[in-house]
């Protein structure tokens, strides 16, 4: 349930048993307040109205970034260019009287057959279902190779969506990889694989580790930049 403080700022109130208040937004930019179980209303709009700099603020820049990625978005139409492990594969999109898509990949060239009422969320989905697929079938095979080498064994490979890293090891030695991964250049690609599979020696960012790192991705740190810098170019839908 929508709130408000004041007359402008709305919010959304979740109440539970933590003992502070917090305030944060979504990803629609929607201001999430969350509060003690015992805290006033009133006590909370005075908490946000002092606030209220910061939330505006906040708000702006978060509306500013949202603009800049939709300009930026692909339109996943004829002609844009898709990546693929660092290669450049231009989409080709084919309406006609179907009611399933198909994904080919010809040369540089990414057919895809779509119905013809095809929407972007449709588009989308698609287009990330294929890319799923090939994330696990290229990761998987990589993975088998570096673990032999590294003479390390894991349990199984999970592609995720994950928003804040591009990939994960747990404790039961299971992998889990970002899909987005494969559209980086594919030496980029195998150091994150390489970084996973060495915490299944090293489950921490020791010396130790990013020794192992080093002796098979001598140009890590290069990898590493990579991502801080291009990273966000690979969410372009």
């Amino acid at each position: 349930m929508a709130n408000r403080c004041r007359e402008m700022l709305q919010y959304q109130l979740l109440r539970s048993k933590r003992k502070t208040i917090s305030i944060s937004f979504d990803q629609n930019i929607n201001l999430i307040v969350k509060a003690p179980m015992w805290v006033r209303r009133k006590d909370i709009d005075a908490f946000l109205t002092e606030k209220e700099e910061w939330i505006t603020a906040t708000k702006k820049r978060l509306n500013t970034a949202r603009q800049k990625e939709l300009l930026t978005r692909l339109k996943l139409e004829n002609g844009d260019v898709l990546k693929y492990l660092g290669e450049k594969l231009s989409l080709t999109v084919i309406r006609e009287e179907r009611t399933r898509s198909k994904i080919k990949r010809f040369e540089n060239r990414l057919l895809f057959w779509v119905p013809y009422d095809a929407d972007y969320e449709y588009r989308q989905k698609q287009l990330e279902k294929w890319y799923r697929k090939e994330a696990f079938s290229v990761i998987s095979r990589k993975a088998a190779e570096y673990a032999d080498m590294l003479g390390v064994s894991f349990e199984g490979i999970s592609i995720k969506d994950q928003k804040s890293r591009w990939g994960s090891c747990s404790g039961m030695k299971n992998l889990n990889f970002n899909w987005r991964i494969i559209m980086a250049p594919e030496e980029v690609c195998d150091y994150v694989i390489i970084h996973e599979l060495c915490h299944l020696r090293f489950m921490d960012h020791s010396v130790n580790f990013w020794k192992l790192v080093s002796e098979f991705c001598p140009e890590y740190q290069q990898r590493k930049a990579w991502l801080k810098e291009h990273g966000k170019e690979l969410y372009v839908f």
